[in-house]
């Protein structure tokens, strides 16, 4: 066995690539300055990519120093266990076995590190070596809607948005860092990316909105984030109208965007109704720390089952209901909420007959312009 083994898999490049990386200069740092040290790319592009490959990491696993010194190898990039044509052929699946057989006999004198991205969960080629692994870290895949439940890798991604930003000297709302997560959360490069970009619209010292992230930043992966229902909760006219534009510049139906309203709408009824019961103190902000928690123990048996629903308020999320819901319901009474859930059913019949745009934007303008 190696002296030193540590495999990262995952979906997300940049976290497995940092995490790698650390085990790989930590290696480097227990072998000394004597050692040899290699990183080599691990990517196949075809089938006949495994085979040279291959040989390239046997013969440098096993090839000793001139000097008596100890040997580092990364494997970077390592796509072999991913859920593509080229991985599951049987030709990379026998490169595959050869490959892990020389790392399970390598000398105690070298040091192995291995990084699998993008990874197949299904796959058990390398999860079979993590009983003699001293580094095994698999990254979960990210949620497809972040903070819709217990998500670490969402607020991992909002804390190094939040340090991220305030490294690039701008200023940014509560909701910004959130929601950037929440466009591009499937990938952590692409949120610190997104951020310079945000940081270089604003300038230095100036400062972003959620209503920026909206316009700026598009959606990635399979999300079902919609920029008017973030225009309707905040109340903001302008905003609405402009992202309606956007919306229904890609989509001839409002049908995904409705029933997206409906959710929403479901859950800030019921945070209206414990508001006007006094058991929730609301703001623009949203609410404060433990009032949920406080009001789930008293109310959450009267709202049914724990299973997740838009019915159960006390189903979902915390962090979700309490930063990126609830501001909301401190915009609007309990009267034009239900007005406005009434509208969505219009909507929908308005849908059947094809005037899926103007029904939406007069239940928009309905809202927006006028105040009961």
């Amino acid at each position: 066995m190696p002296g030193y083994l540590a495999i990262v898999a995952g979906k997300d490049e940049f976290l497995v690539d940092r995490d790698a990386r650390a085990f790989y200069d930590q290696a480097r740092a227990a072998a000394g300055a004597e050692a040899d040290a290699e990183i080599m790319a691990g990517t196949i592009l075809r089938v006949d990519d495994a085979t040279s490959i291959e040989a390239r990491f046997v013969e440098t696993v096993n090839t000793r120093s001139m000097f008596g010194g100890k040997r580092v190898l990364w494997l970077r990039n390592f796509n072999w266990v991913a859920d593509t044509v080229q991985s599951r052929s049987e030709e990379v699946k026998a490169s595959l076995a050869r490959l892990l057989e020389a790392v399970t006999e390598a000398e105690p004198d070298v040091a192995i590190v291995i990084s699998a991205t993008p990874y197949d969960g299904r796959r058990k080629d390398l999860a079979n070596l993590k009983s003699v692994a001293q580094e095994f870290v698999l990254h979960s895949p990210a949620a497809k809607s972040p903070f819709g439940g217990d998500d670490p890798q969402a607020e991992m991604q909002v804390g190094l948005a939040t340090q991220h930003l305030k490294s690039l000297g701008v200023k940014f709302d509560r909701a910004v860092p959130e929601a950037i997560v929440a466009r591009v959360g499937q990938s952590t490069r692409l949120v610190l990316v997104e951020c310079e970009k945000l940081a270089n619209y604003a300038g230095p010292g100036g400062a972003l909105t959620e209503a920026d992230v909206l316009l700026l930043v598009p959606p990635f992966g399979d999300g079902d984030f919609f920029e008017p229902i973030e225009a309707l909760a905040a109340r903001d006219l302008k905003w609405g109208l402009a992202s309606l534009d956007r919306y229904f510049f890609n989509e001839s139906s409002a049908r995904p965007l409705l029933s997206a309203l409906q959710n929403r709408l479901r859950l800030l009824i019921q945070i209206r109704c414990l508001v006007d019961s006094g058991d929730f103190r609301v703001t623009t902000a949203g609410l404060s720390k433990g009032q949920f928690e406080t009001a789930s123990g008293r109310h959450g048996p009267t709202f049914g089952s724990a299973a997740k629903s838009s019915a159960n308020l006390f189903s979902q999320n915390v962090w979700y209901i309490s930063n990126k819901v609830a501001p909301a319901a401190a915009r609007y009474s309990l009267a034009e909420l239900v007005d406005l859930q009434l509208a969505c059913a219009d909507c929908f019949d308005a849908s059947n007959r094809g005037e899926d745009e103007s029904s939406v934007r007069a239940l928009f303008l309905r809202a927006l312009a006028v105040r009961r």
